[in-house]
């Protein structure tokens, strides 16, 4: 008998959560709720990633900023990343500052303890077909510590990587549908 209630409670749970899931994932394309569909505009299928012009004097940052992103874009969208000639969309950028700030000193020696690397782009994102933007930001801008004093040591590379990989995770977000 308590095996047999013990079995009809299961079922019982069961069935309501086949309902709230069902429920949950409306494909409908309805915009309340929660919905199983991509985050991303499901009509783009493709990406181009030119290299980021670069405004600065501070060289290969572009290429960091472009890969970081291409790898960004192929790991969290459904987007392939092509060439130029086929796809159907465009992200491009230009690198507009970088720019070194001291946060704090050494209070013995004097040397710098911790620099924030900041980096400044606009970018935008279009359909190549019609030339519509889909998304364009303006003075968008991240930035990474780094420690160039002993005992750490960190040289300036660390904090561009890690600016790259910031600015790539930021711009693939803001490539999101609007809600």
């Amino acid at each position: 008998m308590i095996a047999r209630l013990g079995r009809i409670s299961m079922l019982a749970a069961l069935a309501v959560g086949v309902l709230l899931v069902g429920g949950c994932a409306s494909g409908d394309g309805a915009r309340t709720g929660y919905t199983a569909r991509s985050l991303y505009p499901e009509k783009y299928h493709s990406v181009a990633v030119p290299i980021f012009d670069n405004n600065t004097y501070v060289t290969g940052i572009e290429r960091d900023i472009t890969d970081a992103l291409i790898k960004e874009i192929q790991k969290r969208t459904p987007y392939a990343v092509q060439n130029n000639e086929s796809a159907e969309t465009e992200l491009s950028g230009t690198i507009t500052a970088v720019e070194k700030t001291r946060l704090n000193r050494s209070r013995g020696s004097g040397l710098v303890r911790e620099m924030l690397l900041s980096v400044t782009v606009n970018f935008q994102w279009r359909d190549v077909r019609t030339g519509k933007t889909i998304v364009e930001r303006q003075q968008f801008s991240v930035g990474d510590e780094y420690m160039p004093s002993m005992p750490v040591g960190e040289r300036p590379e660390i904090a561009e990587y890690g600016v790259a990989e910031r600015l790539a995770e930021q711009i693939v977000a803001s490539m999101r549908d609007q809600w």
